[in-house]
């Protein structure tokens, strides 16, 4: 599983909201462009902005026929209309294919426990499953005159899951990996696709972020640009920077 885990404060040197919505837009983005899995947010008292950029990235990462239904109206959700859409797998325009895998969300609850499922379009589809109201669910349409799906799970990349996570926590996973420009530059060999890659802020690397929390934190540690020809390397650049390392290193060398 590839993970990218990146601090609350990701975006403290920004002040333009439509500036913060776009640089998180990015990170969704370099997250849907390198197939990863997870993006974890962990919290620093510096700048708490978890829920602000958790909910910019679910938002993007839900397809667009579902939002109303998934989001209320919120302010942190003011320009993220204005994102460009991931374009991923589970994106499905509204016209509806036979066989193929989409997402719904529960929208009702009949008596005798069916679920009647949202899948884009004007009409509703039962579909036997646990799940409750307002959940969302991956189907295959099995037919469209009547609608009949079922659950179903795809083969392909559909998308990444966003979590919170405490550093306390975050340091006990294993395949952890810092980025930084201090650290030794990583060779091939060493680069692999089930990792947790972490990220720090624009001021503070991790280690200086975890120093300053009172955590230690033992991890490995890669230099994904060496030679770089400025000063400092922005989050979002740093991202696409070390995702595109890892996803060239498994095309090439079979690594997982």
């Amino acid at each position: 599983m590839l993970s990218i885990a990146i601090p609350s404060s990701s975006l403290i040197n920004e002040r333009d909201e439509k500036i913060k919505v776009f640089k998180v837009g990015l990170i969704a983005r370099a997250a849907a462009i390198f197939r990863v899995d997870e993006i974890i947010i962990y919290p620093d008292p510096i700048l708490d902005e978890t829920d602000y950029i958790v909910d910019i990235l679910n938002y993007l990462e839900t397809p667009q026929y579902l939002r109303k239904q998934l989001f209320p109206l919120k302010k942190s959700l003011k320009y993220a209309g204005l994102l460009p859409p991931l374009s991923i797998p589970s994106h499905r325009s509204k016209h509806l294919k036979v066989g193929e895998i989409r997402e719904g969300v529960v929208r009702h609850v009949a008596p005798d426990g069916t679920r009647w499922v949202d899948v884009g379009i004007d009409a509703l589809a039962p579909l036997e499953t646990d799940e409750k109201k307002g959940a969302r669910v991956t189907v295959r349409i099995c037919s469209k005159k009547p609608l009949q799906v079922e659950e179903a799970k795809p083969q392909e990349y559909w998308g990444y899951r966003v979590k919170k996570l405490r550093m306390e926590e975050l340091v006990r996973r294993k395949n952890l990996v810092v980025t930084s420009r201090k650290c030794e530059v990583v060779r091939p060999p060493a680069i692999r696709r089930d990792v947790t890659l972490v990220f720090g802020n624009p001021e503070e690397g991790v280690f200086d972020i975890a120093k300053r929390l009172g955590i230690k934190m033992e991890a490995e540690c890669w230099n994904v640009v060496p030679n770089q020809g400025t000063r400092t390397m922005r989050l979002e650049e740093a991202i696409f920077a070390a995702l595109s390392l890892v996803n060239f290193a498994d095309h090439w060398g079979g690594l997982r």
